[in-house]
């Protein structure tokens, strides 16, 4: 094998490469957002799971994309563990669709797919051509890397060493797995490495076994990308890479065993056209191999659901709550920051920490106010440190995405999205106001409130609660009940500030209370109807920003529960 040879095999692997990944990004922007709902929505059974990973992973061609998902939904709390094992699993299986293109051997028109793609990519006539345009010419560079790789290959049967190591992976299983395993680690695809073992066996280069070994290995590899897209995220996101390690590991001891006592070699030669052992449609042969390992495994391992899920919690045990720190980030995943849909979803549930962070303070302040207790107070200064934090840290997050992102919908949503996260700081800033003020009033200070004020104060919070309670669900929830409910309480919010701070200012001026006492009051008063402004301004961004569809008699029953408050 020549140098020549050498480079031409890179370049062939290279092209292979940059159009499987044209082709899967296209792919997910143009159907991502979709898939991410159907994932929330129609996963509650491993069964259904499975379809859907099968469905959603055919389309985008990716199940390292799939898994990203699943790991940044899971970290969301969007999804369960167990929600997500049976999706692992049809990922599995429609990510072997690329194999099966990659048998019908369509080398030979691959470039006027590039012609294509190419042509549409001038034409621009709108982001979804574009998008259609690079789907086809990253499909046309992927054959066009096949044919390259194909070429540089056959210099390889002129190596007496290289053809000894090749030709006798069908007799040391072990080492052949973990060549699989390794180098689809190292270029993250194993669809690009499946497809490189089939180039190599149907030129001859490795035996029909070996070649299963091989794709063997390629699974397990795969799992690589789950595992990076892990490492920011909580113990539960990461027990998905788990789940999709330990499927992958235990099926291929199963199929490695079976293919070493020769049963699963003869089981794939008798439903593959050809002979396989005499060289015929041997790219066939291994595509099938890889689509049956996977959906045999899944037909294996699919009662066990819930087995693999406990191991995985098992070896990976629950986040300790203590591990924590006060203000920490716990969703901003910077792995999955490329995935713009899912980043956003990390951002508003890292708001949704941050609203109840101020909840905290309101209650802490209100509790030391009530219960004449000081210690109660010690929180509040951290609390306040921690939503500024959390502020900066998300707003960081969400221009990284912004960067990163050409998705006209992620864009839009932005800025919204920054002002939002600033009302929710702001309204921290007048929880420790509010604070203050009831410090003045502790009875070990001068002036206690009269019993009349104590209640108008009580009644005031309890609203401010109830408000922020309800923007906490509708960012998790995002349902146009939450908005109308917000801002129907907002507007008594200010109904009551205006009747109290008016009524108050008169029995200052009629000497029916005490000034100082009156005064904090108002200011009390003011400073809930502001936080109260800040939650109305939240829901109303996101009411303006988000597109969420919604069931009405669901909303009926919805309301039906919350009353009124």
């Amino acid at each position: 094998m020549t140098w020549l040879d050498i480079v031409n095999l890179l370049g062939g692997l290279a092209l292979f490469l940059f159009g499987m990944n044209k082709m899967s990004d296209n792919l997910q922007a143009v159907a991502g957002n979709e898939m991410r709902r159907i994932l929330k929505k129609i996963t509650n059974t491993p069964f259904k799971g499975v379809w859907v990973g099968i469905g959603i992973t055919g389309i985008i061609q990716s199940s390292s994309a799939t898994s990203v998902m699943l790991i940044g939904l899971v970290n969301a709390g969007i999804m369960t563990l167990q929600q997500a094992v049976g999706v692992v699993m049809g990922a599995n299986i429609g990510t072997t669709v690329t194999a099966q293109l990659i048998a019908f051997n369509i080398g030979d028109v691959a470039f006027a797919f590039v012609v294509i793609g190419v042509i549409g990519t001038f034409l621009k006539r709108s982001r979804t051509m574009e998008h259609w345009s690079l789907i086809v010419l990253g499909f046309g560079l992927l054959f066009v890397g096949l044919n390259v790789m194909s070429s540089a290959v056959s210099g390889l049967k002129d190596s007496e060493t290289a053809a000894r190591i090749l030709t006798n992976l069908a007799d040391y299983p072990i080492p052949a797995i973990l060549a699989g395993t390794v180098f689809t680690m190292l270029i993250q695809s194993s669809s690009a490495s499946v497809g490189i073992v089939m180039v190599l066996a149907n030129t001859g280069l490795i035996p029909f076994e070996g070649a299963l070994y091989l794709v063997f290995g390629d699974n397990i590899g795969t799992t690589i990308t789950a595992w990076l897209a892990g490492l920011g995220a909580n113990n539960t996101a990461r027990r998905v890479a788990m789940v999709h390690t330990l499927f992958n590991v235990f099926g291929t001891i199963i199929f490695a065993t079976l293919t070493w006592l020769g049963y699963y070699t003869i089981f794939i030669n008798s439903i593959t056209p050809g002979n396989v052992f005499a060289g015929e449609n041997v790219a066939r042969h291994v595509a099938n191999a890889h689509t049956f390992f996977n959906v045999l495994n899944t037909l294996v391992m699919l009662p066990f659901a819930g087995l693999l899920a406990k191991i995985a919690s098992r070896i990976i045990p629950k986040d300790p709550e203590d591990t924590i720190s006060l203000g920490e980030p716990k969703h901003l995943n910077y792995h999955l920051i490329n995935d713009s849909y899912l980043a956003i979803e990390q951002s508003i549930k890292e708001m949704r920490e941050m609203l109840r962070l101020v909840r905290l303070g309101l209650m802490l302040s209100y509790d030391a106010f009530k219960e004449k207790d000081y210690r109660k107070q010690a929180k509040l200064p951290r609390i306040e440190a921690a939503i500024d934090h959390l502020q900066k840290e998300t707003t960081r997050y969400l221009v990284a995405v912004n960067e990163r992102t050409n998705a006209i919908p992620i864009i839009s949503r932005i800025p919204a999205l920054l002002h939002s996260i600033n009302d929710i700081e702001k309204a921290g800033d007048f929880t420790e106001e509010v604070n203050r003020i009831l410090n003045l009033q502790i009875p070990a200070q001068k002036n206690p409130l009269s019993t009349e004020f104590v209640s108008m104060i009580d009644d005031l919070h309890s609203k401010v609660i109830l408000m922020t309670d309800l923007s906490i669900d509708y960012l998790e929830e995002r349902k146009p009940l939450y908005t109308f409910k917000i801002i129907e309480l907002e507007g008594r919010i200010n109904e009551m500030h205006y009747s109290l701070r008016e009524k108050i200012l008169h029995m200052i001026q009629e000497a029916q209370c005490d000034p100082v006492g009156g005064l904090n009051t108002i200011d009390f008063l003011d400073e809930m109807e502001m936080i109260a402004d800040k939650l109305k301004n939240l829901v109303k961004a996101g009411t303006h920003d988000f597109t969420y569809n919604y069931d009405n008699n669901e909303d009926q029953q919805d309301t039906k529960e919350l009353g009124t408050n």
